[in-house]
Parts: structure tokens; sequence; C-alpha cells
């Protein structure tokens, strides 16, 4: 009897070193990339958090394994998260990353920003930068539509013609970081030729500026291409017509090792940003930023509209 306990017991120890050992091996497996999942991030505002559902979304449906991490950060947050393989995918902007990682001068052709960015970053990083979408959310300089046809602005050389026929008129509704960078308000008033004023600066914080020049406390405000606000709010962009502000074109960032992973996911993504040109996204930033529509929901409706998912 005894021995027929110590046999049991032994064949039972085995058996667990087995089972824990097979568990092992299966976790292992995982972890070295057979069936990794996709951490998908985002900035944390209205554009960046619809593209970022876009995805989610996309991968989700074709039956990717994802994790959601939707408005994590700025690029100070996501870029070392991508880096140190937190994130593996987001969306990123080609004047944002020649400006502030590769401390690039501004560049202005969509073609030639977007080669230096890929280039880089692939070198650099081992991300590889998917097609980027048409859209160019750039930095702008933004009037009320019908004070820039009393005032015969439509160009930036127009408006520095009249602050410097009528110093201290024209109030500026920027914030501070707008009003310090090379590609903001010291940029322009020195390729332009003509100075604001400290007196006609009101700094307001990232996006007050829209209702801002809407009630007319200021006559001249910083914005964004994309911004839905523009045309609903019957504000004009003033024309960059020596082409100073760099392109801020939209194109999601990968991971090489998940591209390797999951190939595929690459002309999956591409269906989509192919879509997604400067009216049309400016259009499905404002269902959220004018008809309060939550982001997820205005990516899922137009993945469906179009097709991308069921």
């Amino acid at each position: 009897m005894n021995g027929k306990v110590k046999n049991f017991r032994k064949w039972a120890v085995l058996l667990v070193v087995l089972l824990a050992a097979t568990a092992l091996f299966i976790g292992c497996g995982e972890d070295d990339g057979d069936e990794p999942t996709i951490t998908v991030a985002s900035k944390p505002w209205t554009e960046q958090m619809i593209l970022g559902n876009m995805v989610l979304d996309l991968l989700d449906h074709h039956g990717y394994p994802v994790q959601d991490r939707i408005g994590l950060g700025e690029s100070d947050v996501i870029r070392p998260a991508i880096y140190s393989d937190e994130v593996d995918i987001y969306w990123e902007y080609t004047g944002t990353t020649l400006t502030t990682f590769m401390h690039h001068e501004p560049v202005g052709d969509p073609d030639e920003a977007y080669q230096l960015v890929k280039d880089w970053d692939k070198e650099e990083n081992d991300l590889v930068w998917l097609e980027y979408s048409e859209a160019n959310n750039a930095y702008v300089l933004l009037m009320r539509e019908d004070d820039a046809a009393d005032k015969g602005i439509e160009n930036i050389s127009d408006l520095a013609a009249y602050i410097n026929e009528n110093p201290g008129e024209l109030v500026l509704g920027c914030n501070e970081v707008f009003y310090e960078r090379e590609d903001g308000v010291q940029g322009i008033e020195e390729t332009y030729g003509f100075e604001f004023g400290d007196d006609n600066i009101t700094f307001l914080a990232t996006g007050l500026y829209y209702d801002a020049l809407r009630q007319g406390s200021v006559d001249v405000a910083e914005g964004f291409g994309t911004d839905g606000r523009i045309p609903a709010f019957d504000l004009v962009i003033v024309e960059d017509d020596q082409d100073f502000f760099p392109v801020y074109n939209p194109a999601p960032v990968v991971r090489q090792e998940i591209l390797d992973a999951y190939p595929e996911i690459e002309e999956i993504i591409n269906e989509l940003t192919r879509l997604l040109d400067h009216q049309t996204l400016t259009e499905l930033n404002e269902e959220v930023d004018i008809h309060e529509i939550e982001p997820e929901d205005v990516a899922e409706t137009f993945l469906r509209d179009n097709g991308l998912i069921d």
C-alpha cells in the first residue's frame, strides 16, 4: 500500500511539473509575439480620438487582438510609449515629427515632408509610416468671415499690410506655445514683415480662441486647418500665401514588429486613410465639437457608412 502511495505521489508531482512546464511554454510563445496584441493609442483631442477609434474598431472588426489606449496623451507621452513597445500604433502628423522630433526646418510640400519623416523614423526607431491623409491639420490664422471681407483681407500679406497701416487695431488670440514657436507668431511676423505688438496679444487656452473670435473678443486667432468649428462659426482661414506654415498631414505610425506579425493590416488601414480627405475630416470633427457626438460613435458610423465594418 505504501509503495502504491509513493508511486501515486511521484506521478502526481511529475504531472504537476509537466503541466507547469506546458503552461510556461505556451505563455512564452505568446510573449514572443506569435499572437501579439495591438495597442492602439491617440492624443487626447477630437481629431485624434476619432482617428484612433477608427483604427481600433477596424482592427477589432477584422479579428485582431487590440488594446484601447485612446486619449493616452500628447506626443511627448505617446512617443516614449511606442519606443518602449507599450504602444503599437497611433496617428502622428508630419509637421510634428519634423519640427519636434527631428528638429528639422518646416517643410511645406506634403510629399517631401512625408518622405523625410518616413525615412527618419524607419532608420532611427524602426517605425513605419503608413499612407498619409491629404487632410492638412496645419496651424492657420482665422478671422470672422464678414470682418475679413470688410477689411479686404484674404491672405496673410493682406493682414500684414492692414496691421502696418492700422497699428494697435487688431487683437490676436492664441496660446503661449503658438506665440513662442518658430512656426508660430514669431515666425509669421518675421516672414511677412509686421508685428501685432505685446498689447495686442490675448493668451487663451487651446481651443478657446474659436469662441473668442466668434464673439468678437479678438480679431484674429490661431486655429487648426481641419477644425470643424471654422465652417460652423462662419470663420475664414487667412491664406498663407508665402507657404510659411509647415504641413501637418496625419498618418498611422506602426511598430515594425507588429507589421511583421500582421503584414495585411497595412492595406486594411491604408484603405481607411484614403477616404480621409480635408473636407471629410473637418466634417467629422464638426460632428464632435459642434453636434456633441462622442468620438467613438462618429468613428464607428463613418466606418459603417463606408462599408469598412459591418
